[in-house]
């Protein structure tokens, strides 16, 4: 008979008794690695597949408005359903949880035409007049007007400013210099200081506007409408709008909804502005140009 350890060291020459062996852990550390992983083919081209569309850039260089904006900036909530102004159901979409609901497409086309408008008057040279009486908007109707080189009047409105515009501008020049009151009385009053500050605004405006842009709702009392000076203004849901002839319905209490605004009308007329000076240096260099060769044709004709 065989020995067990001689059994055993030929059934390990051999393979085991089933013909192959089990590795051990230190014959599985020490194997070879691996086979590196198949190499990956090249990705499709991308230009082969349609793309979805890319947001359209203005001309100051953003994206577009849109809708989406719209409800970020809460222009759609209104007030309550039971004090909408009947002239504005034309801009609703019906009410939620007790308040109206503004359409953002409403909002979104009436922008749209008030922006086309803004551009054409600062392009051919007109001023606009930006109002508002509402204290939280005060700063951001000086900074609209400032920014844009136009005019504001941004804590009340001066009545017969556009009606009776001859003698209202010799007030105005009153009110904003504190020059000769210094002089005379030797002092200032804090009610002539805040009336300069009231007008400031206004100081340099030597013509009615050509356009007043209407922040809240403050009474123009059918001054512009008598001088044919078109209104732009912000539309609530319970506004009846009677001095406005460009409406834009939008949540007048909200702010951020506001300083959106004043980015795209200041933009606007920024544009239009820059636009008719390039067109006034193209106009004065082909026009030099023109009369530069007339002069050389016409010499070279008589010589």
């Amino acid at each position: 008979t065989m020995r067990p350890s001689a059994l055993v060291a030929l059934r390990a020459a051999r393979g085991g008794s089933r013909g192959f062996s089990r590795p051990t852990l230190r014959q599985l550390s020490s194997s070879a690695p691996p086979p590196p992983p198949p190499a990956q083919t090249a990705a499709p081209d991308a230009s082969r597949f349609p793309q979805p569309p890319q947001p359209r850039r203005s001309i100051g260089g953003g994206r577009e408005m849109d809708t989406r904006d719209l409800m970020h900036t809460r222009a759609f909530l209104g007030y309550e359903a039971r004090v909408t102004h009947p002239a504005n159901y034309r801009y609703l979409l019906g009410s939620l949880g007790g308040h109206a609901i503004i359409d953002p497409e409403a909002t979104m086309l009436s922008l749209r035409k008030v922006l086309g408008l803004l551009k054409k008057i600062s392009f051919s040279g007109g001023k606009v007049l930006f109002v508002s009486t509402q204290p939280k908007l005060a700063r951001l109707t000086r900074v609209m007007g400032e920014q844009s080189g136009h005019f504001y009047l941004a804590r009340k409105w001066a009545p017969g400013l556009l009606s009776n515009w001859e003698k209202k501008r010799l007030q105005v020049r009153k009110a904003v210099d504190l020059s000769p009151l210094a002089e005379r009385t030797g002092r200032l009053r804090q009610s002539d200081v805040q009336r300069s500050l009231d007008f400031k605004g206004i100081e340099a405006m030597a013509r009615p506007p050509d356009c007043i842009v209407l922040l809240d709702a403050t009474d123009l009392h059918q001054e512009a409408a008598a001088q044919n000076i078109p209104v732009v203004g912000v539309v609530d849901s319970d506004s009846a709008g009677r001095d406005v002839d460009y409406p834009i319905p939008a949540n007048s209490n909200s702010i951020r909804f506001y300083h959106t605004l004043a980015h795209l009308l200041v933009r606007t007329l920024r544009e239009g502005g820059h636009l008719r000076r390039e067109m006034e240096d193209y106009r004065l260099g082909s026009g030099g140009g023109r009369r530069t060769g007339g002069g050389g044709e016409r010499g070279r004709r008589q010589g």
